[in-house]
């Protein structure tokens, strides 16, 4: 069994309020001593929910791993809009509450769904000439910030009342919620600034399957439950090479997908190598524009193994 600390594949974290990111991952890596962590899609410090930790050659199969919609329930305070959005910024305006109903605010958020422009907020990691907005709004200083298009699967208003709005969304990487929140607000005729974010989804990972941030950095080594790289990845379509195909592929040779397609489970351009035994090799691309070959996305630790 390969040590923990050389292990590679995810870990689910449930984020507490109070802490950064990377200290989630810094607390980790000091308690188990991984090689390489690293964690995919950033919450605020005074975000909560799900983290998906990377460790080993998880770190090369981010992009594969954290490509999907994410999933947040938020709350947000009416009647007051902050510089930054959110709770830990000061308030630069605000506005009257009307009267409103559950209806009222289902109503507001009917437009929010389907491919949507949004300007992402000054206070954001977003680079503008090498620099993140952020250290442009902290000096008073203004930017072009150009739209993004987002997609919004669902945006369904879960409560209401004089002060408060709760609400869910299904979005698409890159969404801001802060955002989204103040703009449903002034859709129902009021303003408001993010008071709470909970991230319940990520890709095909939930908050759920998580453990808190305390109940992991309770576990020995042998009890952390990292998820292979193999079961990670299962979205995938993957296909079985023997010995020889497996070594040509750790060499850097570019597989004939022809002689792959009989054996590839399901349909889809990536697809994760496997050897004879079931471990994830590689992760190979088919486009028709390079077709009859595969394009090799990422290739994996030779000694990989399920954690």
């Amino acid at each position: 069994m390969i040590p923990l600390r050389e292990a590679s594949g995810v870990l689910l974290v449930d984020k507490p309020a109070g802490m950064s990111s990377a200290e989630v991952t810094n607390h980790l890596k000091k308690k188990f001593d991984f090689k390489r962590i690293g964690h995919g899609g950033t919450l605020d410090p005074f975000a909560t929910g799900l983290l998906v930790v990377l460790i080993g050659d998880g770190t090369k199969a981010a992009r594969f791993l954290l490509e999907g919609e994410k999933i947040y329930e938020a709350e947000a305070a009416l009647g007051s809009e902050t510089d930054t959005g959110d709770p830990t910024g000061e308030t630069v305006a605000t506005c009257e509450v009307p009267p409103l109903s559950l209806a009222d605010w289902e109503k507001a958020a009917i437009p929010f769904k389907g491919f949507q422009k949004q300007t992402p907020p000054a206070y954001s990691a977003i680079k503008v000439k090498g620099k993140a907005l952020y250290e442009y709004a902290r000096k008073g200083q203004t930017v072009e910030i150009k739209e993004r298009e987002i997609h919004l699967r669902e945006t369904k208003i879960l409560g209401a009342d004089a002060s408060s709005m709760r609400f869910r969304v299904t979005c698409s990487g890159g969404t801001y919620v802060r955002v989204l929140a103040n703009d449903i607000a002034k859709a129902a005729g009021t303003c408001a600034h993010l008071s709470g974010l909970r991230r319940t989804g990520s890709s095909s990972f939930r908050v759920e399957n998580a453990l808190p941030l305390t109940a992991l950095l309770a576990l020995e080594p042998a009890q952390v439950p990292v998820l292979g790289l193999k079961t990670a990845l299962s979205h995938l379509p993957v296909v079985a090479c023997n010995d020889f195909e497996v070594l040509k592929v750790r060499q850097g040779y570019l597989p004939i997908f022809d002689s792959l397609r009989p054996r590839i489970e399901k349909p889809g351009y990536f697809l994760v190598v496997l050897d004879r035994t079931g471990g994830p090799v590689a992760i190979a691309n088919h486009h028709p524009m390079i077709d009859p070959f595969c394009s090799l996305e990422r290739v994996f630790d030779p000694r990989l193994a399920e954690a």
